[in-house]
């Protein structure tokens, strides 16, 4: 029996699946997410890792084409009549654009074990919220999106008004791991922990976080990572330049300049079920543990 494995065309494929379930409809406009992020099982994580660039060119160039089918529109049946364009006649603006105006592909190995070989999760996200004026709120949208077996299902995860929350027939708040509160530039935010693993960090086009904040250069783009444990409990690394505390205390770096790189030692630190996380001294966090059902 032939052993399942993800191919190039398979992720390339589920990233198109993505932008095309994850389009935002404003008023003037439709926006499609600009940043995707790659999840595979270890085993096509790494014999892929070398094509990687390869599919990044592949998944922007199909992103692409159908930002352009979509602004085409639907063909007619009948022929259309054809008018000569004026020289200074304005080239009619795009109904269907990218949030960033480019794309930013990612991979990553499987942080949770979930996935099995052949499996692609695409997870999307608005890299920032809609420009004012064009909708109401911030509303912001993940969309994941995972091939198994040649099937596609995706999940969209909304966060209106800084609340988490599954989109769907019910409206109670989802089951999580914990639940983390915090006030960046847009506001105060409620963030609902329902991967194993998640990171957290600044704003930014072309690097992936979990919980994305809209603050100060201080801090890091990947600044801290927060997982969960298999006893139940949670643990946090500090991955930024200008440090990052729980309830007051300096965690240890776990980032070191090595051979003109950077080497993660992979310093884990236990988190209290309930904690006050800062990071750079410029934003907090209150983490709580929730209590499983």
């Amino acid at each position: 029996m032939t052993k399942e494995r993800a191919t190039g065309r398979d992720i390339v494929l589920a990233i198109g699946e993505n932008m095309r379930q994850s389009l935002e409809p404003l008023v003037t406009k439709t926006i499609a997410p600009s940043l995707y992020q790659v999840y595979l099982h270890a085993d096509d994580y790494d014999r892929l890792r070398t094509l990687f660039g390869e599919l990044e060119e592949e998944a922007k160039t199909l992103l692409d084409s159908e930002l352009a089918r979509l602004n085409r529109g639907p063909a007619s049946a009948f022929p259309r009549i054809l008018r000569k364009k004026k020289a200074d006649e304005p080239a009619p603006a795009p109904k269907y654009v990218s949030a960033e105006g480019r794309w930013s592909v990612r991979f990553q190995e499987d942080p949770n074990g979930t996935l099995s070989p052949g499996d692609v999760e695409v997870v999307s996200e608005f890299a920032r919220p809609p420009e004012a004026g064009y909708g109401a709120g911030s509303k912001t949208h993940r969309i994941s999106t995972t091939r198994r077996l040649g099937q596609m299902t995706t999940t969209r995860r909304d966060a209106m008004e800084g609340t988490q929350s599954l989109a769907g027939t019910q409206a109670t708040e989802p089951s999580g791991h914990a639940r983390l509160v915090y006030k960046d530039d847009q506001g105060t935010h409620t963030f609902l922990m329902t991967k194993d693993e998640i990171v957290i960090g600044r704003q930014a086009p072309d690097v992936w976080a979990d919980l994305s904040l809209d603050t100060s250069l201080d801090v890091s783009r990947e600044h801290a990572r927060l997982q969960s444990t298999p006893e139940g409990g949670f643990r946090i690394k500090d991955l930024s330049k200008l440090g990052t505390t729980v309830n007051g205390v300096p965690l240890p770096r776990s980032l070191e300049s090595a051979d003109g790189g950077v080497r993660d030692l992979d310093r884990w630190e236990p988190l209290p079920d309930k904690a006050r996380i800062g990071l750079a001294g410029v934003i907090y966090l209150d983490f709580e543990r929730l209590a499983k059902a």
